[in-house]
């Protein structure tokens, strides 16, 4: 191996670590909201539904936000996008410390920080995609993963500070942890190798630009240029439709244990603190599920992962309407969780099997508007029908025939067949 090698694995697995910190603390500190759920219920009166709204709210900005931040980051790269997000989403956490009305939640927590978080995935996203030919799922996963990490550290992080100090206090503590991880991620992070006069790795003496750029990508009977699909070209395509209804029936099936499982678990007599672990511990198992699954994504088609791990999910969403004891809730944190990674490391991996990277950002953005229908309406309806039926059993269900929905929609998405020079 020589010094451009050890270069190229060098700065590509550093863009990794960067992009891992941002989805970690951005996803941890949004899905930290159920654990300040009652303290909101306490100090203001809210009912389950007011405050699902407040999530429900952050979710439709976190996919807005994920399309033009992809957007700017294909355009003008990834280092002022990122500084940017991450200055508001600071400020909102710390403005949420200070705020006196439970309506201005929407502003400070569903507006601004759903921003941060929308500026976190869809431009890392695109940029670890262009760091990388071998190795893409596993660097994809990586940072994916971040999605699962931020759960296990901040929920019992949030916890422990709300416990010893106040919900006020921790929201501070977020608003600086915010500022250092994302203006360092600023400073750090290139948009690709050749900004530092390197190739993506796994590129050797006997590839090139030129060469990768004519390898193609069946999907179905179309043959896919993987750096050439622009967005306007990928709307045309069936297929962009179906990933777009398939992320918005999973997200909103998903997301309901997220903000919920908290103040349900304590409702059945769970410690909030045991509770906070089981939140944290979906995040936890998660990250084995995108590292495992992510990097099998490479290897077997995508489409029939997809499949399967969707109807696990709906039938983990059946387990939890009927849990009723801890050790059942224990169970579905596990099984949830490995699959809920699973799925959320797969679809930054089709995206790029189906669009190649040229607009990766746009293209990855507008798919997660599909998860923003969902991140809206799971919550809210999850907490609407808590309040007229004083139980979650019905949500939940809900949100289990919402999964499966995406199940069948899945089967008709075209086969992929790649070539082994892209996936390796």
């Amino acid at each position: 191996m020589n010094r451009k090698d050890d270069r190229q694995i060098f700065y590509g697995w550093k863009i990794v670590i960067v992009s891992l910190a941002l989805t970690t603390t951005s996803f941890g500190v949004l899905y930290s909201f159920g654990i300040f759920f009652k303290n909101w219920m306490s100090e203001w009166g809210c009912s389950r539904a007011f405050l699902s709204g407040v999530f429900s709210i952050a979710f439709v900005v976190y996919g807005i936000a994920s399309f033009f931040m992809g957007n700017l980051t294909d355009r003008f790269g990834p280092r002022k996008t990122i500084a940017g997000g991450g200055l508001i989403m600071g400020m909102g956490a710390l403005f949420t410390a200070f705020i006196s009305c439970a309506w201005l939640l929407y502003l400070t927590f569903g507006l601004m920080i759903g921003i941060g978080v929308g500026t976190s995935y869809s431009p890392t996203a695109a940029t670890v995609s262009r760091w990388f030919v071998k190795k893409k799922g596993m660097a994809i996963g990586i940072v994916v993963a971040g999605l699962g990490a931020g759960p296990l550290l901040y929920s019992p992080l949030a916890r422990l500070l709300v416990a010893s100090t106040d919900w006020r206090t921790t929201f501070i503590c977020f608003g600086i942890i915010i500022w250092i991880v994302f203006f360092t991620a600023a400073w750090m992070i290139r948009r690709e190798p050749s900004d530092m006069g390197l190739e993506p790795y796994g590129v050797n003496k006997f590839q090139s630009r030129r060469h990768l750029s004519e390898i193609k990508v069946e999907a179905g009977n179309h043959a896919i240029m993987p750096n050439g699909m622009n967005t306007l070209s990928a709307l045309r395509k069936p297929y962009f439709w179906m990933l777009f209804f398939v992320h918005c029936t999973w997200v909103l099936g998903m997301v309901m244990p997220m903000v919920h499982i908290v103040p349900y678990a304590t409702d059945i007599g769970i410690q909030p603190g045991k509770a906070a672990v089981m939140l944290g511990l979906i995040g936890g198992v998660s990250i084995l599920g995108r590292l495992v699954l992510g990097g099998i994504g490479e290897w077997i088609e995508t489409r029939k992962m997809l499949l399967l791990l969707l109807i696990f999910q709906s039938m983990s969403m059946v387990w939890l309407s009927e849990s009723n004891r801890p050790w059942m809730i224990w169970t579905f944190v596990v099984s949830f969780g490995f699959s809920y990674g699973g799925i959320a490391s797969l679809f930054p991996i089709i995206t790029i099997q189906f669009f190649g990277v040229l607009a990766m950002g746009s293209i990855f953005g507008l798919i997660l508007l599909g998860a923003t229908i969902g991140g809206v309406t799971g919550p809210f309806l999850a907490g609407l029908i808590f309040d007229y039926t004083n139980e979650y059993y019905l949500g939940f269900i809900t949100g289990a025939g919402s999964m499966a929905i995406g199940a069948v929609i899945t089967c008709y998405l075209p086969s992929i067949n790649i070539d082994s020079q892209i996936s390796s």
